[in-house]
This record gives C-alpha cells, structure tokens and sequence, in this order.
C-alpha cells in the first residue's frame, strides 16, 4: 500500500488517512489499536461478476490460516454473542469499535464517591445511584451507564429543579 493511499482500521473499521510527510500511522487515531501486522488477518479477495472467490495465488508469509477448529470457535463465539445480546433490554454501542455492548452487571456508587454539590441546586444531583456495567465482546472495552431507575430520577430532579425557576 503506497502512502498516498488510505487505510482502514481492522479493529473500528474507520479509514485513516496519512499524512504524506509523516507517513503510515502505527495505531488507530479513533480506538488507539495496533495498526501493523499484529493480530492480523490478511485475505485476498477476487471479485467476479458470478461470485466471490478467494485468491488462490501465492499467500505472503504474512498471511494465517485457521483450522477448521478454529473457525468453527469463532462462529461459536459470535453466536453465544448474539444470543446474550437477544436476552438484553438494551445494547449500547460501544464508543470505540461500535459493536454492541453486553451487560455485566450493576455497580452501586462506592463509598468512596464523593457528589459534587451544584450551587444553583443547593444539592448533588443524585446522593447514591447505581451504574450499569457493559463490556464489548469485540475490543473488550467496559463502559458504564446509569440504570433506568436512576435515570428516571435524575429527569425528575432536574425537572423539578426547572419549574422552580
């Protein structure tokens, strides 16, 4: 690939495009992931107009092949994936790879939490609340969210909080 011609990330699929002077980016501006040849996979495609063929032309030394094994743990992977993500009410993406997200569990606020006391409440916006914990099951990146009942109450606060003015 020339320098002049753009990349895509193999980890966010986002296109990257260098800059002519510096050259081919090592990481992923987007996620931060390894761009070289770690942890990839490299397959060469053939289009025809009846069908997609794979290249049966020499394989750089580059390239891996998996066994049967092996793909057959990826698809196994993809569909325990797929059915967790069916199980859950909501799936946010992941802000990194923009997969969907799987739900681990609730964390409470820590004791350790210290609420930040806004001047024009006179209070924090909520005193203990509980977070949901999502992991990707692509890039492995954990967010967390507000639970429903949290949220819920975090509207109403700042609700009231408007009709009083």
């Amino acid at each position: 690939m020339s320098q002049s011609e753009n990349q895509v990330c193999p980890w966010c699929h986002t296109e990257i495009v260098w800059d002519p002077e510096i050259g081919p980016e090592e990481e992923c501006p987007h996620c931060f992931n390894e761009l070289g040849e770690y942890r990839s996979l490299n397959l060469q495609v053939e289009r025809s107009e009846s069908s997609i063929q794979y290249d049966e032309k020499e394989e750089p030394d580059n390239e891996l092949e998996l066994s049967d094994e092996e793909l057959q743990l990826a698809d196994d992977y993809g569909e325990g994936v797929q059915q967790l993500l069916d199980s859950q009410e909501e799936a946010p993406e992941c802000s990194s790879c923009h997969s969907f997200m799987l739900l681990a569990g609730t964390e409470p606020a820590s004791e350790a939490f210290v609420p930040f006391v806004h001047p024009a409440l006179g209070k924090p916006l909520q005193a203990s609340f509980g977070v949901q914990v999502y992991l990707c099951p692509s890039c492995f990146k954990v967010e967390r969210q507000l639970t429903e009942t949290d949220r819920l109450a975090l509207v109403e606060q700042l609700r009231e909080h408007g009709a009083k003015k």
